[in-house]
């Protein structure tokens, strides 16, 4: 799409500042004094002469141009771009300082020198404040080489300074990888289309695409060719607007649309051809591959009255066509409800995990014979805008039912070895995570976590991933296959709420497993039967070689008798609750070298 628009000026010359690169943002051809492109505005042609001269003595090869009307000076700047403008402060019928005026119209870092052979202080004042660089009587031009010098030099820095102000401005409005508009200038350019619109009395769409099948162009040619599939993408897409139209890369691969003067029955004709092009062949690395596309289509006002209401509703669109497979799909406020607060929920988690909006409270884990911080468990917290802060029960499940799982997953471990061990860097404490089992099920994953912990510069040791037993319900030699590898990079594996699920003694033989974690409805408040069960747990551990720690733990008769059936670890309120990174450092500080009452 075309962002600037050319308006004429008189004698059909364009202003420097309306081409798509301004002149103020180039840098002057001109090296030291080899070269020198002077614009003369001067009505004595004897005194550019001598200008001319004092230049040449200065060592300056000097290509001029003399004028002395508005406009010949509009051609001449039309025409080609100069490295100074020299001008007589007081010519008949021209002033100086509209000639400056004109100048800067087109050039706003040009160096401009006002000579003059009867400028007082008065009239010196007024020209430095209209902005010229330096000003020159002309019956002492000696330092005039001098002044062009610095001003040229000054040019240079003003004309950098300039352009990484303009690419930084840009960068802020624009995504790095593709050119297209970011989410900011997205909202923007959506919100003064909904007022236009609405003062117009027009229709307006806005469309969000989410691409098919690009994880597996990322996983099987690299991020490379992925990144290079957006770039085409991005292309193919600017190609099929109008002017009046915005397309944007609101991250990943999702990327949205802006419409105006566009009903529903023009947008879905917009998506059809927007598919059509997407799904054409690229050519990645030398390698034909293809991706596909899900359309989610909102209008204004029916949809929504606010950018975010409808960006959040055309996502839910997209969603239904991603799931239904119907390549688009118009939002339906009489959807199915469930499946509305479904789609709903998957969008808000979506722009959490993209927002930050995930915290964690830490919780240690202790020695049960000597009392000191063995590890601490990560417990993912999601500060909710609206519903306030929600435990992990009311969204993995969810998260585990879509393909968010992997980004949040990812997104968590990354969050708890940064923050953990960047309060914390000199310790050897570990922080423990819980795994969800489709993460399991994924092969790239061991890798993935790799990098990651080269990433936050921390040892395998430092992580400890908590899986529940039902991890080998399903797939269950892929899952031993991943958690082989997890253990053989150095990191711990502990079976989470042992005791309530799959309970087969067999797979404890067969996993690469460190620890088993007794579920808080059995170690909590023990009774003559729990207290059997915990008996058995703890034998049929350690003869496997493996420690055991007990949740729930919340009274001291419960870590008493705990203690005398040799397990090993414990956690829960009586030792410390759920707190802050911080609050948790100072805890484990504290507790480092001291047995607990």
């Amino acid at each position: 799409m075309k962002d600037n628009q050319q308006r004429s000026r008189p004698g059909g010359l364009q202003s420097a500042h309306e081409t798509s690169e301004p002149t103020s943002l180039r840098e002057p051809e001109v090296t030291g004094r080899d070269s020198l492109r002077l614009l003369l505005i001067e009505d004595s042609a004897d005194d550019a002469d001598l200008i001319v001269r004092e230049l040449s003595r200065g060592g300056y090869r000097v290509s001029p141009e003399r004028v002395d009307t508005r406009d010949a000076l509009a051609c001449a700047l039309g025409r080609q771009t100069w490295d100074v403008a020299i001008a007589d402060f007081t010519m008949p019928g021209f002033s100086g300082t509209a000639a400056l005026a004109l100048v800067r119209e087109y050039d706003a870092e040009m160096p401009v020198i006002f000579v003059s052979g009867t400028i007082g202080d008065d009239a010196a004042v007024m020209a430095m404040r209209s902005g010229a660089q330096d000003y020159l009587m002309k019956g002492n031009l000696k330092r005039l080489a001098p002044a062009v010098e610095r001003e040229l030099r000054d040019a240079v820095a003003r004309r950098s300074r300039r352009k990484a102000e303009a690419q930084l401005a840009h960068l802020a409005y624009h995504d790095a990888l593709t050119d297209l508009p970011n989410r900011v200038l997205l909202n923007d350019r959506l919100r003064q289309a909904m007022l236009a619109a609405e003062r117009n009395r027009e229709s307006l769409a806005l469309m969000v695409l989410d691409l098919d099948g690009f994880k597996a162009i990322n996983d099987s040619l690299g991020h490379y060719a992925g990144d290079r599939m957006l770039q085409q993408v991005a292309s193919r897409l600017r190609s099929l607007l109008r002017d009046v139209d915005t397309v944007a890369r609101l991250g990943g691969d999702e990327f949205a649309f802006v419409l105006p003067r566009t009903d529903l029955e023009g947008a879905v004709l917009a998506a059809r051809k927007i598919l059509t092009e997407v799904r054409r062949p690229h050519v990645l690395e030398g390698h034909p591959s293809s991706v596909g596309g899900s359309v989610g289509i909102v209008c204004f006002p029916e949809h929504g009255t606010s950018p975010e209401l409808l960006l959040q509703k055309a996502d839910i669109a997209m969603y239904a066509a991603k799931s239904g497979g119907l390549g688009y799909a118009a939002y339906d406020p009489d959807r199915d409800r469930h499946k509305h607060g479904r789609l709903t929920l998957m969008v808000e988690l979506r722009e959490a995990i993209e927002g930050g909006q995930f915290t964690f409270d830490y919780q240690p884990i202790v020695d049960l014979k000597t009392g000191r911080p063995l590890c601490v468990e990560a417990l993912a917290r999601w500060d909710h805008p609206r519903r306030g802060r929600l435990p992990p029960g009311e969204f993995i499940g969810f998260a585990e039912q879509s393909w968010l799982i992997e980004p949040l997953t990812m997104m968590l471990l990354d969050k708890a070895l940064a923050e953990w061990g960047a309060l914390d860097p000199s310790r050897t404490v570990p922080v423990a995570a819980n795994l969800s089992p489709r993460t399991l099920h994924d092969p790239d994953f061991p890798d993935r976590l790799a990098d990651l912990l080269r990433l936050c510069a921390a040892p395998p040791s430092a992580l400890v991933l908590e899986v529940t037993e039902n991890v080998l319900a399903s797939d269950t030699a892929r899952v031993t296959r991943c958690l082989s590898r997890l253990h053989a990079m150095g990191i711990t594996i502990a079976i989470d709420d042992f005791g309530i699920g799959y309970s087969s003694l067999g797979y404890l033989k067969r996993l690469p497993v460190d620890q088993l974690k007794i579920d808080r409805s059995f170690a909590g408040e023990l009774s003559s039967g729990d207290d059997a069960i915990v008996r058995f747990t703890v034998d049929l551990a350690h003869n496997l070689g493996l420690t055991v720690v007990a949740e729930g733990v919340e009274s001291a008769e419960s870590w008493d008798r705990l203690r005398q059936l040799g397990c090993d670890a414990a956690q829960g309120g009586f030792i410390a609750s759920p707190a802050s990174a911080a609050e948790t450092r100072r805890w484990v500080a504290q507790r480092d070298a001291k047995d607990l009452p």
